[in-house]
């Protein structure tokens, strides 16, 4: 496949507009769920599938009418449209059930189109003739669960069929000319990108016509869960899964349709993966990265603009972007610059110190630079030590496009140094523990702490780093960070901090500011936003097993032994009864007691 035919495209092509579908739980349920003893596939939700804005209890004329609303309210969409059977499997029932519900939906509105979601052990041919009989009808698109072509795979999942049953089931529908598509998983447990290829290489060799491919979501309650908890599975990020499935779709005959490109459920219910991209972000991405004529990896590299028109890049060791996605130039003014009130320290002629662990792509220093250029008083003065591991990092900063420190990025990055009225950044290329091992003297006001987050990156997280910090800090000092990770929060505490959330930005939770005493008035603080730490927070931080603190004592350990050092003392306390979460219950008296 050299070009992406899309569902949309073609339904275009054949209506002259896209139809949307109507989503219908013929309140069947599947084989795997019904054998004793049996269970939903290992990735499959408690819903199967079934339409956010459906539930179980609704007939089908009350689905109908909500899924008639719900198109309406949120794209103006009034019909013709597709009858869409998609929960759990539906052609799960006798022939004469399916063709009562079946055609009892087909009176509910005006339809063009049926898409028929199933398995492939439940095609009988009695069945597929009926099937073949609604194209006099409708256009028919049989959607047939696939999920891998791997029979160890489908084992593992509990799909209780191997491939040779789609082999079957998709030949015995051709046979009838029924289009079929396939619906395709990337991520299952144990498969690697080869497995992928073999998926589409074997796929190509059979009579579909289209393909629905998405991402392994991890959802709550289902067996998947268990196995990521046990270290057994894992969760492709967006850049992992754009080099899966453009490899994946490359593989597929040029006049498939592309159903579908990624996955998405109920925010609460998905443990994994935690996108930083929006789907429609995803979307044009993925597009620009699949018409690319290289082979090589990876859409990692490609700058990503982000929600206030400036762009940031994605780190493909740490597997995080460099920035949230809401912002990227706005972050570093709403996350570190505003909480511990700069530009008001500044009027007020304040020289201040700040060291900055993690230059990044220079979006901290630049908008330091901003404020004072902002400050027409010019009374204070902002000098900035920055600390950054990779020296590619400042060569890639003034690689992005259109950023608003260009000329400030490129001095630092071929010199070490930016100078002009009232503002002075040093960059030096250096592990920070090494600087805090050495530098004994030199006092901040303010530490702006922007490295990755701290499970990739633990080395500036620890308990033993913040104490190097508060050492080099002045009394009054600051420490400023995105991370409101628990033991990042217990190590602070630990360390005589004050410690407070910043107003939010790009993510549900705020960040972190954490003061030395003496502390600034209580209503000053408050006046940037923010909060303090609640006691439930502090008690999570301090009590329980999740907020034990990353440790590095000679401040050289490596990530690995970082990692297995908390993992260590986490099994320890656990083991010595340390709840995992702390929580408050009322006991028999009415009084709180720790469970």
């Amino acid at each position: 496949m050299n070009i992406l035919a899309t569902f949309h495209d073609d339904l275009v092509k054949r209506y002259g507009k896209a139809l949307q579908r109507l989503s219908f739980d013929l309140g069947l349920s599947c084989p795997n769920r019904e054998r004793p003893g049996g269970g939903p596939c290992a990735f499959c939700g408690a819903k199967g599938a079934r339409a956010r804005h459906l539930s179980p209890d609704m007939t089908l004329e009350k689905q109908a009418e909500r899924g008639k609303k719900y198109l309406h309210d949120r794209y103006g969409f009034d019909g013709p449209y597709i009858a869409y059977f998609q929960a759990f499997t539906s052609t799960y029932a006798p022939l004469e059930k399916l063709k009562r519900l079946y055609e009892k939906v087909f009176t509910l509105a005006d339809f063009r189109m049926a898409v028929i979601s199933t398995r492939p052990d439940c095609l009988p041919d009695d069945v597929l003739d009926y099937i073949a009989s609604l194209k006099d009808r409708y256009d028919v698109l049989l959607e047939i669960g696939v999920q891998s072509a791997k029979d160890e795979t489908l084992r593992k999942m509990g799909r209780g069929h191997d491939f040779a049953c789609v082999e079957d089931a998709v030949r015995r529908a051709a046979a009838r000319k029924i289009p079929c598509a396939a619906h395709v998983i990337l991520g299952l447990p144990g498969e690697t990108l080869a497995d992928f290829r073999f998926t589409a290489e074997k796929l190509s060799s059979l009579p579909f016509c289209a393909v629905k491919v998405h991402n392994l979501l991890i959802l709550k309650g289902t067996p998947v869960a268990e196995m990521y908890r046990r270290g057994e599975a894992a969760a492709l990020n967006e850049f992992e899964y754009a080099d899966a499935l453009k490899s994946f779709l490359k593989l597929l005959p040029d006049n498939w349709i592309v159903m579908r490109l990624s996955a998405e459920d109920d925010p609460e219910k998905v443990i994994a993966p935690k996108w930083w991209m929006s789907k429609g972000e995803f979307l044009e991405n993925f597009r620009r990265y699949f018409s690319e004529n290289s082979e090589k990896s990876s859409l990692a590299f490609h700058a990503v603009k982000t929600g206030d028109g400036t762009y940031t890049f994605y780190h493909p060791a740490y597997r995080q972007y460099f920035h949230t996605v809401a912002g990227a130039f706005s972050e570093s003014w709403k996350k570190y610059l505003c909480p511990c009130r700069i530009p008001e320290r500044l009027a007020c002629g304040e020289n201040l110190s700040v060291l900055e662990l993690g230059f990044g792509l220079g979006c901290n220093v630049t908008a330091l630079v901003k404020c004072v250029r902002e400050d027409k008083e010019k009374k204070g003065s902002i000098h900035v030590t920055s600390l950054e591991l990779d020296p590619e990092t400042a060569k890639n900063a003034s690689l992005l496009p259109e950023h608003p420190g260009k000329e400030i990025v490129e001095a630092l990055g071929k010199e070490g140094i930016f100078r002009e009225e009232n503002f002075q950044a040093k960059l030096l290329f250096m592990d920070a523990r090494v600087f805090f091992r050495e530098e004994k003297e030199k006092k901040f006001d303010v530490i702006f702490l922007d490295g990755f987050s701290p499970d990739t990156n633990p080395e500036l997280w620890t308990i033993d780093l913040v104490r190097a910090m508060k050492n080099v800090l002045r009394p009054g000092g600051a420490i400023l960070s995105y991370c409101r990770a628990y033991p990042f929060l217990s190590a602070l505490l630990q360390n005589g901090f004050s410690v407070m959330e910043t107003p939010p930005f790009g993510r549900r939770r705020g960040g972190t500011l954490a003061l030395l005493p003496p502390l600034p008035s209580p209503d000053l603080v408050r006046t940037a936003g923010n909060i303090p730490l609640t006691e439930k927070d502090r008690n999570i931080a301090l009590c329980s097993a999740s907020g034990l603190p990353y440790s590095d004592p000679e401040l050289n350990s490596s990530r690995a032994e970082i990692l297995k050092r908390r993992k260590e003392l986490v099994a320890e306390k656990r083991e010595k009864g340390m709840p995992k979460w702390f929580r408050e219950k009322k006991s028999s008296a009415g009084q709180q007691s720790e469970n």
